[in-house]
């Protein structure tokens, strides 16, 4: 972060927790428009926090994995499986595998049937969500397919008048742009 521009830090306490992730490496993930837009757009709101985490290039992962250590974020370190949800951009498909490999380094189940309300909610949008959400509908609570600029308002205006984790995904199941495969 020393040699970054542009990176948000804000305080977690009373905020919507984002942990946004790209399932590539940092410079692949950076470079790319649409997650960069995401993280601006969600720390554009005042009571969202979103901080970024990447896969470890892969000699770090192979440490990472046999330690045990679990996935933490770039700005404050605070371990992904602590935020409300656990965002991944994903634009390519030969990264399903690498989602997969995130899940598993935050200390979450992989399939999203088990997983827990205590876990944070999974969400996977990005450019192959668009065409064909159903490989990674098992492992995701939230699908978003669609634009993310269009869709985060829906997205916010549901988690905050949701009254739990059942409620809100019931709320985004009515909205445009999002799938909910648990109820199909």
């Amino acid at each position: 972060l020393a040699n970054e521009v542009g990176y948000v830090s804000k305080p977690h306490g009373g905020r919507l927790r984002v942990a946004l992730a790209f399932p590539n490496t940092y410079f692949v993930g950076m470079s790319n428009l649409g997650f960069q837009t995401m993280y601006k757009l969600f720390n554009e709101q005042d009571d969202v926090v979103c901080e970024r985490v990447f896969l470890p290039p892969k000699t770090e992962l192979a440490a990472q994995i046999a330690s045990g250590e679990r996935l933490v974020t770039i700005e404050s370190q605070t371990p992904v499986a602590d935020f409300d949800i656990f965002a991944l951009s994903v634009s390519f498909e030969w990264d399903y595998t690498n989602v997969l490999t995130l899940l598993r380094l935050a200390g979450l189940q992989p399939r999203a049937e088990a997983r827990t309300h205590h876990d944070p909610l999974v969400m996977i949008g990005g450019a192959v969500t668009f065409v064909n959400p159903e490989p990674l509908a098992l492992f995701a609570d939230i699908i978003a397919a669609g634009e993310g600029e269009a869709l985060l308002p829906s997205l916010l205006s549901a988690y905050r008048g949701a009254t739990d984790r059942d409620n809100l995904l019931r709320r985004l199941c009515t909205e445009r742009g999002f799938y909910i495969a648990s109820f199909y």
